[in-house]
C-alpha cells in the first residue's frame, strides 16, 4: 500500500503565523495559543505525524509554555494532537475513513445547536452572525480558503455560544475542526466557495430570523453537501491507494 503523505494544497507552508491570524477572537494568552496552533495544524504547517515539544512550540510562536500547554490539552480533546509523556507532542494523522462518521455525528449535534441558537441568540449575537454573512458573501466572489477557515472558526464559536449549551458546543467545535482540516487539505477539489458559503448563509439567515425549522433544514442540506463531497474524495483516495481501506479495526 502506498504510504505517501497527503499534504494540504497551499503555498503558505513556512510554519509562520499568517497575517491577521487573530481576526479570530482571542482574548487570553491561552486562547491565542489555541487559535494559533489550531490553524497551524488545520493548514498542515504543523504536519500530520510530526513530533514537537512544548519548548519548541513556545519558542517557535513566541508564546509562554503555560498557555501552550493549556492549548495542547484542548487540541488533544479535539483529536488534533496526541500527548505522550516524556516523548512529546504528536500531530494526529487525518482519519480518512472516519470523515463520514464525523459528518454523521455533526448532523445530530448541529440539529441541537441550530435549534437552540435560533431560540436563545441575543440581538448582539444575531448582529454578529449578520457580520459573518457579509464575510461569507465576499468569499463567494473570491476564493480564499484560509479566510474561510477563520470565518468558519468564528461561526462555530458564535453558534456554540448562542446555543447556551457548553457541552454540546465543545463537541460541535471538535467535529467542525476535524472537518476544516479535511477540507483544507483537499481544497483543490473546490474551485469555488460559493456553494459552501451559500449553505452557511441560508442557515445563519434562518437563525437570525428565528425560524428553527428553516435552520434545521439548512443544516441538513449543508451536511448533505459535505457528505457527498467527502465520500467522493475518500473513494478517490482509496482507489488511488493514497489511503488504506479500513474494515473495523482491519486495514487492507
Amino acid at each position: 500500500m502506498n504510504s505517501k503523505k497527503i499534504l494540504p494544497h497551499s503555498e503558505d507552508t513556512q510554519g509562520k503565523p499568517a497575517v491577521n491570524l487573530f481576526e479570530r477572537e482571542a482574548v487570553s494568552q491561552t486562547e491565542k495559543a489555541y487559535v494559533l496552533l489550531e490553524e497551524m495544524i488545520v493548514t498542515g504547517e504543523l504536519p500530520p505525524g510530526s513530533q514537537w515539544s512544548e519548548n519548541v512550540l513556545s519558542e517557535r510562536y513566541a508564546i509562554g509554555r503555560s498557555p501552550i500547554r493549556d492549548a495542547l490539552q484542548k487540541l488533544a480533546f479535539q483529536r488534533l494532537v496526541n500527548i505522550a509523556p516524556r516523548h512529546g507532542i504528536f500531530i494526529s494523522e487525518i482519519d480518512y475513513p472516519g470523515q463520514l462518521k464525523i459528518i454523521q455525528s455533526r448532523r445530530e449535534i448541529e440539529r441541537l445547536i441550530v435549534t437552540q441558537s435560533t431560540l436563545f441568540a441575543t440581538e448582539a449575537e444575531r448582529a454578529e452572525m449578520s457580520k459573518l454573512i457579509i464575510e461569507l458573501e465576499r468569499l463567494k466572489i473570491q476564493k480564499d480558503m484560509r479566510a474561510y477557515l477563520r470565518v468558519h472558526f468564528n461561526l462555530t464559536k458564535a453558534l456554540g455560544n448562542a446555543a447556551r449549551n457548553s457541552y454540546a458546543a465543545e463537541f460541535y467545535a471538535m467535529l467542525q475542526t476535524l472537518a476544516r482540516r479535511f477540507l483544507y487539505f483537499h481544497q483543490d477539489r473546490y474551485p469555488s466557495l460559493a456553494k459552501i458559503c451559500d449553505l452557511h448563509i441560508n442557515q445563519l439567515n434562518a437563525i437570525i430570523s428565528g425560524t428553527p425549522a428553516a435552520a434545521i433544514e439548512a443544516a441538513v442540506l449543508r451536511n448533505d453537501y459535505a457528505e457527498e463531497r467527502t465520500r467522493n474524495i475518500v473513494l478517490e483516495l482509496i482507489a488511488s491507494s493514497d489511503v488504506p481501506i479500513t474494515f473495523g479495526n482491519r486495514k487492507s
